[in-house]
């Protein structure tokens, strides 16, 4: 159920991933006035998920999930009465706060629910929620707009599909620490903790390059003379969703180091390999070693958080870690974006496989084997 209401979840949000800038110009908005748009729902999604882990932790997952889950939903219904730019703005400071909400309780719940040695597979399984859905959602909701024009009908979809998320979400039981495991921990102390920290530095490494490659890879690739670019993305899924489901199992055997740094590595040899693209061959090879390394390391990356934070902690140290990808996809669309600008793409994805590397060697020296693992649960 969890798994059905995460994929009903992200379907909602990706119905309107590639439409929302549709419907801004539909408004009357400019191109920064999208940029706006995106950009609170991302800036309130990451400010308060820490806080919403928190509440998750003191209160239980399931009332935040059913929170953030429901007031997704409604919010959508509100969508079709905007008139101009500017009340949008609030709607969608209110929807990252819903996502925010869904996103940390919901993480902490499926760690809760894995047993210690299937962590970073069960991990894995619930991260192919989101890959399918995001192969799925996006082309529903272009094709919706593309054939009727009317918002008001993916508005409709949004509600019934985040809905859906929410009666998902009544029939799991809920979790919660036992009362003699809270204790009063700050957010940021949690954060400060070595493992939390490097992994969610190392996150960001990660998520900086994904942001770079799927915002400016439509256009990078078509002035490479490779017009049909939307093979990468179809390439990249299917290697995603295989590595999410053999990688964990990997990690939970062989242990997370050995499968996080050597996808890592490979993800950066795959930023590094953009710069020399020149034919759809190479794009594949690229898409699938981009898929193979993020699909990989994100489920064990998430494993090496949960075994080394208590379960009074779970939620709030998903949250931050979490909060990593958000900013990572920011960073890289908007600095080295810049650095596209300035000194082009090649420099840029350049750049981009350095600051993977840094990751990479980040995470092998700071991430011993030999530290405490504090639960095993």
């Amino acid at each position: 159920m969890i798994c059905l209401s995460g994929f009903l979840y992200f379907g909602s949000f990706y119905l309107l991933l590639p439409t929302i800038p549709q419907f801004v110009a539909s408004l009357g908005g400019t191109t920064s006035q999208i940029g706006i748009v995106v950009g609170v729902f991302t800036l309130a999604s990451v400010v308060l998920r820490p806080y919403f882990g928190k509440m998750a932790d003191r209160h239980g997952r399931k009332k935040v999930m059913l929170f953030g889950a429901g007031l997704f939903s409604l919010l959508f219904a509100t969508y079709g009465q905007i008139q101009n730019v500017v009340p949008l703005y609030v709607v969608r400071i209110m929807h990252g706060i819903a996502h925010g909400s869904y996103l940390a309780a919901s993480y902490a719940y499926v760690a809760d629910l894995a047993p210690l040695k299937r962590r970073g597979e069960v991990m894995g399984v619930y991260g192919i929620a989101n890959v399918v859905a995001m192969a799925l959602f996006p082309a529903w909701g272009s094709m919706i707009i593309t054939s009727t024009h009317d918002f008001s009908r993916l508005f409709f979809f949004s509600i019934i599909t985040a809905g859906a998320a929410f009666l998902s979400v009544l029939f799991v039981d809920e979790i919660k620490p036992a009362e003699h495991e809270k204790q009063a921990v700050s957010i940021w102390a949690i954060g400060r903790q070595p493992a939390v920290l490097v992994a969610s530095l190392t996150f960001f490494t990660a998520a900086t390059v994904y942001g770079t490659v799927i915002t400016f890879l439509p256009v990078y690739a078509p002035k490479q003379g490779i017009s049909n670019f939307g093979v990468f993305f179809t390439t990249y899924a299917i290697f995603t969703f295989i590595s999410r489901i053999a990688a964990g199992k990997l990690s939970d055997r062989y242990g997370r180091r050995k499968v996080i740094i050597p996808f890592l590595t490979l993800l950066a040899i795959a930023t590094f390999l953009l710069p020399f693209l020149e034919t759809v061959t190479l794009l594949l090879v690229i898409g699938g070693c981009f898929g193979l390394g993020f699909g990989a390391f994100m489920p064990a990356l998430n494993a090496f958080v949960v075994d080394r934070t208590l379960p009074h902690e779970r939620a709030s140290a998903l949250a931050f870690f979490t909060s990593f990808m958000d900013i990572g996809i920011t960073t890289g669309a908007v600095l080295l974006g810049i650095v596209g600008e300035y000194f082009g793409y090649g420099v840029m994805y350049s750049v981009g496989g350095m600051i993977v590397s840094l990751g990479v060697a980040l995470f092998a020296i700071c991430s011993k084997e030999t530290l405490q693992q504090k639960e095993v649960k």
